[in-house]
């Protein structure tokens, strides 16, 4: 997945550590991290959702998806679905096929979309889960260390930026 050269993906991160710097709104902010994770992770889609803090639930907040489907997905309670148990935990998850996974949810809106693998990482600031950045393959994938360092990365970034 992550066949870029290192160079590139440096420039990915350093593109998003200059836009959580510039003067733009959040919502723009948010499509571009998306936008640029997915193309540097290969990712067919890539999707940031944020905790509503009232309802303890995951919404979608940015993704370069243009499936009304997958973007009109349902909120997610905590601790709920591979994403729900990201936020709860603080921990990244990877899964090789969501289709075949039975905490998945939406199996049917990922058959659909043509997904297959996923790594989930958790937004935290300050300590704080805020939300989850999630990335999905088309073909099956097994995410490597180097993978999920990059994301977490993005996602420590893209925190900031939220919580600022």
């Amino acid at each position: 997945m992550l066949d870029k050269p290192y160079e590139e993906q440096i420039k990915a991160l350093t593109k998003i550590s200059k836009t959580i710097a510039s003067d733009i709104y959040l919502e723009d902010i948010l499509r571009l991290i998306v936008t640029v994770t997915a193309e540097m992770m290969g990712s067919n889609i890539c999707s940031l959702m944020l905790i509503n803090e009232q309802n303890k639930e995951l919404v979608i907040k940015a993704t370069q998806s243009v499936s009304e489907e997958y973007n009109k997905k349902p909120p997610l309670k905590l601790g709920e679905g591979i994403a729900g148990k990201v936020a709860k935990e603080n921990k990244p998850i990877t899964i090789k096929d969501v289709t075949k996974e039975k905490e998945y949810i939406h199996k049917d809106i990922a058959k659909k979309e043509g997904l297959c693998s996923l790594l989930c990482v958790p937004l935290a600031a300050k300590g704080k889960v805020i939300g989850v950045i999630n990335c999905y393959t088309s073909t099956p994938h097994d995410f490597t260390e180097t993978e999920i360092n990059i994301l977490t990365s993005v996602a420590n970034q893209a925190a900031v930026a939220i919580e600022n």
